[in-house]
């Protein structure tokens, strides 16, 4: 890159790298915009356009030309949600020209696919604010350590922009600052856990086995409750063959709060549902338990498989 006035180091490689991010931000939400104008190509063209600067290709007019059209669809689009989404691709496309200024204006190259991506996602849920952080934090987690640090050679987002803008400062807050301290669960019990596995008394429940809530191949951590009703919604929408089980259990180590319902729809974890990355220790079968309404289920999944299509799934790191 020049030198002169610009004192931000920024390389080719950089920039690839944030591309890169960027478009794994904004392809989820890319089936929103097709949704509303499937004859319209625009920013599927500038997806394309990026992920060909981010495999090599040479920086070129094509990630201009492409950009601008994926915002003129989204001027064009029927509905907020897929404008968002179009944005989303178009600013991925923009991203090749993140510039080395250090000026807070640069964010929006850096930051600005994941937002809009995010903001689509939660107009397209109707508005619901919970799948804009879920989309956030996924966006968090994609981000690899170069792109952390190009990020952290600019300054930090300025308030304004609207919801983007509350979005954009979210995900920058996201990637530079450490998680807060994990509280202390002091939850006295009894806890219960769901699942489709029959186990007997003495027997131990670990982590490592395929998540129900997503398409992780493994999940890191085990879960349970101190709510009785929500131990029979997990056996029901537990994965494999055979009737959901309901066990009390006994955690042999330290338990953190489950994210996906703690701060996010449900301050304060009123659900007292938690996780763990010990064993949980079987006490006893439970037998006497209600199973949640078939109507219940099936609406719970239709709205996984939704969630899914837009790249949203349960918080597991």
């Amino acid at each position: 890159m020049e030198a002169g006035t610009r004192d931000i180091e920024l390389t080719m490689d950089d920039l690839r790298a944030v591309v890169g991010w960027a478009v794994a931000c904004a392809e989820p939400a890319l089936v929103i915009f097709v949704k509303a104008r499937p004859e319209d190509r625009r920013p599927a063209a500038a997806l394309d356009a990026a992920r060909s600067f981010r495999d090599g290709a040479p920086r070129s007019a094509l990630l201009r030309t492409t950009a601008l059209d994926a915002h003129r669809a989204g001027r064009d689009a029927p509905t907020a949600a897929a404008r968002h989404a179009a944005d989303a691709a178009g600013d991925a496309a923009a991203a090749a020209y993140l510039h080395p200024l250090p000026e807070v204006t640069q964010l929006r190259h850096l930051l600005g696919a994941a937002a809009q991506a995010a903001r689509a996602a939660e107009l397209a849920r109707g508005g619901d604010a919970v799948v804009a952080e879920y989309v956030i934090t996924a966006a968090a987690k994609r981000a690899t350590p170069v792109v952390r640090d190009v990020l952290s050679r600019y300054p930090r987002a300025a308030a304004g922009g609207g919801r983007v803008g509350v979005l954009l400062r979210r995900l920058d807050g996201l990637l530079r600052d450490p998680p807060p301290p994990a509280r202390v669960v002091d939850d006295p019990g009894p806890f219960f856990h769901g699942t489709k596995a029959d186990v007997r008394p003495g027997d131990l429940l670990t982590p490592g086995w395929r998540s129900n809530y997503g398409s992780t191949p493994i999940a890191n951590h085990i879960y349970l409750t101190a709510s009785r009703e929500g131990a029979p919604l997990a056996a029901a929408l537990a994965r494999g063959d055979g009737p959901g089980r309901v066990y009390r259990v006994e955690p042999l180590g330290t338990i953190e709060d489950d994210p996906n319902v703690t701060d996010k729809r449900f301050p304060g974890n009123p659900t007292r549902s938690y996780r763990t990355k010990e064993p949980l220790r079987v006490v006893e079968e439970v037998v006497d338990w209600t199973p949640p309404p078939p109507e219940l289920i099936l609406r719970m999944r239709e709205r996984m498989v939704e969630l899914a299509e837009l790249g949203i799934e349960a918080m597991d790191d």
